[in-house]
C-alpha cells in the first residue's frame, strides 16, 4: 500500500506569520494554485487515489480537492485537524516566541519541552499538547491504515491520499517510524506547503517503509516568493 502524505496549501495567515491551528483560515490564491498544479501533476504521471481522507479544516479540504480531483470521494477525519494552539492563535510567531510567558518559543526548538509546559499550562493556554496530537495521529493510522488487510490491497485499495497539516503530519510520521520521543518530532524539517511524503505500508508484516519526504509537484516558479512558514 502506498501513502500519500499532503499538507495543505498557503493561506493569508501563512503570508502574515500567524500560527492558524484550529482556526479555519481559507487558503489564498498562492495556494489554491500550487493545490491545483500539484492534483495536474499527480493525474498526468498516472498517480490515482482508492480512498481519500482530509482533515476537517477548509484549507486542508480544499487543497484535498484539487489535489485528488473532481471524481474523488473524500472522507474527512477530526484526527487530522491541526493541533489546537489554544490562546496562541491568530498570533504573529515572531511575538509569540518573544514572549516568554508564552511556551510557543519552544515549539520549534524544544518539542518536549512544549509539549510539558503546555500541559501544565492547560487551563490558561487552552491547548493541546503534542502528546494528544501524536495520540490521535497514531489512532488514525491503527484504524485506516492498519486495519487494512493484505487482502484489501488485493481488492485496489493500493494508494491512499491523507491530507493533513504540518504538524499533524509529524505527528503521523512519529508513528510511522515508530518514534515515541519528542525531541525528534521535527525530523527531516516542515513538510512545504503542498508537500508530499511518499510511504509504503506492507499490510502483511505491518511495517512502514519511507520512500520520500518533502517532494513538491507543482513547478518551482509558483513559490519564489514563498518564505519557509509554520
Amino acid at each position: 500500500m502506498e501513502i500519500y502524505l499532503l499538507r495543505h496549501g498557503t493561506t493569508h495567515w501563512n503570508a502574515e506569520h500567524r500560527i492558524q491551528g484550529n482556526t479555519d483560515t481559507p487558503l489564498d490564491q498562492m495556494g489554491l494554485d500550487m493545490a491545483r498544479a500539484t492534483g495536474e501533476a499527480l493525474r498526468e504521471q498516472g498517480i490515482r487515489f482508492d480512498r481519500v481522507y482530509s482533515s476537517p479544516l477548509l484549507r486542508a479540504y480544499r487543497t484535498t480537492e484539487l489535489a485528488a480531483g473532481a471524481d474523488a470521494e473524500i472522507v474527512t477525519d477530526p484526527r487530522l485537524q491541526e493541533l489546537c494552539f489554544g490562546v496562541q492563535e491568530g498570533k504573529i510567531i515572531n511575538e509569540l516566541i518573544d514572549d516568554p510567558a508564552i511556551p510557543f518559543r519552544y515549539f520549534k526548538t524544544d518539542p518536549k519541552l512544549y509539549d510539558r509546559l503546555v500541559s501544565e499550562g492547560r487551563d490558561t493556554l487552552q491547548a493541546e499538547s503534542l502528546t494528544e496530537l501524536c495520540a490521535r495521529a497514531a489512532d488514525f493510522l491503527r484504524e485506516i491504515v492498519e486495519g487494512q488487510t493484505a487482502g484489501d490491497a488485493q481488492r485496489h485499495i493500493s494508494r491512499i491520499l491523507i491530507s493533513a497539516h504540518g504538524a499533524c503530519n509529524k505527528a503521523l510520521l512519529m508513528h510511522i517510524r515508530g518514534d515515541h520521543d519528542l525531541a525528534n518530532f521535527w525530523a527531516n524539517g516542515l513538510q512545504p506547503n503542498c508537500g508530499v511524503d511518499i510511504i509504503d505500508y506492507d499490510p502483511e508484516t505491518g511495517i512502514y517503509r519511507i520512500r520520500e519526504m518533502n517532494r513538491t509537484f507543482y513547478p518551482e516558479d509558483l513559490t519564489q516568493s514563498l518564505e519557509k512558514l509554520l
